[in-house]
């Protein structure tokens, strides 16, 4: 009878500890709303009936292990919102407002113009688990000039602490280069560009000719996604470039113990 209980003892202590272990990053999955903010502006002192907009699309968070987590995510929010009309304003409102303004005076000087000014940005929550929120920020604005302009960013957070991820604290610096080297078989794979082949004459900008990854990147269910906006490592005729790594061709570089080794070995 004592032994038995010895052994009920050790399998309950076992699933108790095992359980915890499979629940400690889930404990500090945020919850959320999607707000919505937009005004628009209609000139009726021209010509041509134009119109500026600004919309807005983000998570509010409602539920988060601690104050440092929400603080963190709601700064980075209104950053990419404020940050994409020259950093002027300190509030949605004021930023629409300053815009709107610009917008009459260019009407006012171009009565004819046919240019309509927007900004549209959307951020969302691509990944919620493992004691890891990853964001993606999409952004589409049209100032005047020869064309729109579009960007996507990347944000990843610690939600135990608020903390946000780099890839220096999800690889080991001395794979660094084996993870560079793994991803450009890929960006060479997907933009048919032969490993003979020099990236400037691909037509890619990459300094001295050597690919390296970016600090622009999502964290997803079965991978790591990378972001190149346009202009960043090739001009506007060639267009963004997006690099997705799966985990099972890079886990064994991930630093083990860390959040990403966790979110890797239960997703695969």
């Amino acid at each position: 009878m004592k032994n038995d209980l010895i052994k009920i003892s050790g399998i309950v202590f076992f699933v108790s500890v095992f359980g915890c272990s499979l629940k400690s990053g889930d404990e500090n999955n945020i919850k959320y709303s999607m707000k919505k903010f937009e005004r628009i502006f209609t000139n009726t002192d021209t010509t041509v009936k134009n119109y500026s907009k600004v919309f807005f699309e983000y998570p509010k968070i409602t539920k988060a292990a601690n104050q440092q987590i929400k603080d963190s995510i709601a700064s980075y929010v209104k950053g990419i919102f404020l940050n994409n009309y020259f950093g002027k304003a300190k509030s949605f409102d004021e930023m629409a407002d300053s815009l709107f303004k610009d917008f009459k005076n260019f009407q006012k000087e171009f009565r004819d113009s046919p240019q309509s000014w927007e900004i549209e940005s959307a951020t969302s929550v691509i990944y919620n688990k493992n004691s890891i929120v990853s964001l993606q920020s999409n952004t589409y604005s049209y100032l005047g000039g020869a064309h729109p302009n579009e960007l996507v960013l990347y944000a990843n957070f610690n939600s135990g602490n608020g903390k946000r991820i780099n890839l220096s604290g999800l690889f080991k610096d001395e794979d660094k280069h084996e993870l560079n080297s793994r991803a450009e078989k890929i960006f060479r794979k997907e933009k048919a560009i032969s490993p003979s082949t020099n990236f400037e004459e691909a037509g890619f900008w990459f300094k001295d000719n050597k690919f390296v990854l970016n600090e622009n990147f999502g964290i997803k269910d079965d991978g790591l996604v990378f972001y190149f906006n346009s202009y960043e490592i090739a001009p506007y005729s060639i267009g963004p470039t997006e690099i997705f790594i799966p985990y099972n061709e890079i886990k064994n570089l991930i630093k083990e113990g860390g959040l990403l080794f966790e979110a890797a070995s239960r997703e695969n």
